[in-house]
C-alpha cells in the first residue's frame, strides 16, 4: 500500500502519489498520481488502490541500479526481424522488467549504427523506441540516483562501459 508523495512507477512513467479517492464509477479507492517530470501537475490518473492491472510498481533500488549496470553489457538485444520490430519494441514497452528498456536501446542503437555506416537515414522505428526507451530508463534512475536526467545517462553510459570492460 503506498501513501501520499511516495514516487511509483506507472506502466513506465514516474509518477507521485498526491492523493486518494473513492471512484465514482467503480466505488473502489483509487490512488491520484501525476506525471513526476509534469511540472505544472494538469494531467492526473486515477488507478485503483487493488493494482489489479499490476502496472503499479516501486522504483527499482540503488541496489538494483548497480545489478542492473553489471548486467547490462550481457543482455541480449532483439533479434533483428525488420518486418515486425515495432511489435517487438512495443511489446517490450508493455513490460515492467527494466531490462526490456536496456534491450530496446541496444537494439534501435546498433540496428541504426549499421543503417548510418551503410549511407543510410536512421530509421524512424528505431530511432522514436531509442528515444522513448531512453527516457523511461534514465527518467527513473534519476530519481533514484538523486541526478538529473544527463547527469543519470552520463553517469549510467560511463559505468556500463568500465562493467563491460570487466567482462
Amino acid at each position: 500500500m503506498y501513501k501520499v508523495n511516495d514516487v511509483v512507477i506507472y506502466h513506465r512513467d514516474v509518477c507521485k502519489i498526491i492523493g486518494k479517492h473513492r471512484s465514482s464509477f467503480t466505488g473502489e479507492m483509487c490512488y491520484i498520481l501525476v506525471p513526476y517530470f509534469d511540472r505544472d501537475g494538469a494531467v492526473r490518473i486515477q488507478v485503483p488502490v487493488s493494482n489489479k492491472a499490476g502496472h503499479l510498481r516501486d522504483l527499482i533500488s540503488p541496489e538494483d541500479v548497480e545489478a542492473l549496470i553489471k548486467e547490462t553489457p550481457d543482455i541480449a538485444a532483439i533479434e533483428s526481424r525488420p518486418a515486425n520490430m515495432k511489435s517487438q519494441y512495443t511489446a517490450l514497452m508493455k513490460s515492467d522488467d527494466i531490462s526490456d528498456l536496456i534491450r530496446i536501446i541496444k537494439t534501435s542503437y546498433s540496428r541504426n549504427k549499421v543503417r548510418l555506416e551503410n549511407h543510410k537515414k536512421p530509421s524512424s522505428i528505431d530511432d522514436e523506441y531509442l528515444q522513448r526507451a531512453e527516457q523511461y530508463l534514465f527518467e527513473e534512475l534519476s530519481v533514484v540516483l538523486g541526478k538529473n536526467y544527463n547527469e543519470t545517462k552520463a553517469f549510467f553510459e560511463g559505468e556500463v562501459a568500465k562493467a563491460a570492460q570487466g567482462n
